[in-house]
């Protein structure tokens, strides 16, 4: 799977870095355990892959998406950690990690990672994230297996990061914020504005909260927030 840009990567981890700081400004400090996410969330995409013997089990494949999308949002905290909060060095390191063997040695066996299923790949993530070991290529692996392209997995994270900020800056918390604007939720005018904006475009982070802020004020000036 060809990987994200380094300026995508520079862009989500700009995103990513901003929503800590909304959580705690002094974020980087506080010593999170964000692999432990990453093993929590690899648990919960196991069970929307399927994995019980002994009843029947279909994938849900939307489900399991969304929490790899969930795992790259701890993932891209992990590795601003480890880069001080530089985004340039952690945006570096994201990459060489990503083209680097798809192999790993882990409990003195050594995994071909392309050779695994979902499941297997899903079980070694949460192995390795007990123990605090990154393994993109995995992940990579992952993403792949679920047909996340990286111009997928850009416009995903981007959109869900976006809202997240959005709901924030307009009072999501205060209860002042309403995610229904005109019989529709935010979410179902985020996608129509994604729809209409270039795929892959670095500068997606930017001129999708843009064109959802406008278009949210306009219905607040026509009376239409609901």
């Amino acid at each position: 799977m060809t990987p994200p840009t380094e300026g995508m990567l520079r862009a989500m981890l700009e995103l990513q870095d901003s929503m800590n700081r909304k959580i705690n400004p002094d974020w980087l400090a506080a010593g999170y355990p964000f692999l432990r996410a990453v093993l929590v969330e690899a648990v919960e995409a196991l069970d929307h892959y399927g994995w019980k013997w002994w009843k029947s089990q279909s994938t849900d494949l939307v489900q399991l998406r969304i929490e790899l999308i969930d795992i790259w949002h701890f993932l891209l905290s992990e590795y601003l950690v480890r880069a001080q909060g530089n985004k340039a060095v952690a945006a570096r390191a994201l990459l060489e990690d990503w083209q680097s063997e798809a192999r790993v040695s882990f409990d003195a066996r050594q995994y071909d990672i392309e050779s695994l299923d979902v499941r297997d790949k899903l079980e070694l993530l949460t192995a390795m994230a007990a123990v605090r070991r990154v393994c993109t290529p995995l992940v990579a692996g992952l993403l792949a297996a679920c047909e996340v392209s990286a111009a997928r997995l850009f416009r995903e994270y981007v959109s869900k990061n976006v809202l997240n900020h959005f709901r924030q800056d307009h009072g999501y918390k205060t209860g002042e914020y309403r995610k229904t604007w005109d019989g529709r939720e935010d979410n179902v005018h985020l996608a129509q504005i994604l729809d209409g904006l270039p795929a892959a475009d670095e500068d997606l982070p930017e001129a999708l909260y843009r064109s959802l802020d406008d278009r949210y004020r306009r219905y607040l000036r026509e009376g239409k927030a609901v």
